[in-house]
């Protein structure tokens, strides 16, 4: 049963840190948190359920529409309403990323209405029996996508021109400037690619949920406390620590006088207990200041 519980806890902890890792993806270049990540991945989830289902496309092709145009609303986002704001206080960008939370939203209720409805999936029916473990063949190819665009981004970072000026500007804005980098073409390439992970992570989550306007607001909650404990910049550690919660958050409700209901504030708790002990986080530097 304990397995069968870490089974489930990493299926919902695989989404946590696909979207942990879009909002690092733009904190780690801007330093804006941003808020409107869960309503930005429904928005284009949304997108997706129009084009499969209502156009009739092939799955695969509906998916891929979708995140090329959900990258090219990051850019649009970041380029209209982010970079005029980028001289302005960071509680006054904050609340820039909060009105466009309440936008996306409302969006979202307008134009596709607040019910809940299917998403299709590719994957088969049936379940995957390892051991005493049973995993839907739609947690595994949850698992597959997730691994592979961890994959992919790892490679793109590591291994190309477009990564290493990525990693250049996060490690010193001022300088990169003087090696010929664009800062601000790799800012809108950070908030395209976080765009287009967060889409991914909306479509996965939708062949888990429900999908309707407030599909990623418990999601959100969740990337973003994964990105803290991760220490707030650490792309891989926020995908880990997403699949941690997942699995606090499912072995809690084995627990008899915690229960389903009680959960999620357990979940906290345990995640305070830990920032207590490392207030950096699990795969955050500490600071030292020199005077």
């Amino acid at each position: 049963m304990t397995f069968q519980l870490i089974a489930n806890g990493l299926a919902s902890g695989v989404i946590y840190g696909m979207v942990a890792l879009a909002i690092v993806l733009i904190f780690r270049s801007t330093g804006v948190l941003n808020f409107t990540q869960g309503e930005m991945a429904t928005f284009t989830t949304f997108i997706a359920w129009t084009l499969i289902v209502h156009l009739g496309l092939p799955y695969w092709l509906g998916f891929t529409i979708t995140v090329l145009g959900a990258f090219l609303l990051g850019v649009i986002v970041e380029l209209v309403f982010m970079r005029p704001t980028s001289r302005l206080p960071h509680l006054s960008v904050l609340m820039v990323t909060l009105g466009l939370y309440l936008l996306f939203n409302a969006l979202s209720h307008e134009w596709w209405a607040s019910e809940a409805r299917s998403f299709p999936t590719p994957f088969p029916a049936g379940v995957l029996r390892i051991g005493g473990v049973r995993l839907s063949w739609v947690t595994v190819g949850i698992f597959v996508v997730a691994a592979f665009v961890v994959v992919a981004l790892t490679a793109l970072f590591r291994f190309t021109k477009l990564g290493l000026a990525m990693r250049a500007v996060v490690s010193n804005a001022e300088a990169a400037p003087l090696m010929g980098i664009s800062v601000k073409g790799i800012v809108s390439i950070g908030w395209g690619l976080s765009a287009a992970v967060g889409a991914i992570a909306g479509m996965l989550a939708a062949n888990l949920l429900l999908l309707d306007a407030n599909m990623m607001t418990s999601v959100l909650l969740f990337s973003t406390t994964a990105m803290v404990l991760a220490g707030m910049t650490s792309a891989a550690g926020a995908v880990v620590c997403g699949l941690l919660l997942g699995v606090i958050n499912s072995l809690a409700t084995r627990v008899s006088f915690i229960g389903t209901e009680l959960s999620t504030v357990t979940t906290f708790i345990v995640i305070v207990a830990i920032l207590a002990v490392r207030p950096a986080g699990l795969f955050g530097k500490r600071t030292v200041v020199k005077v």
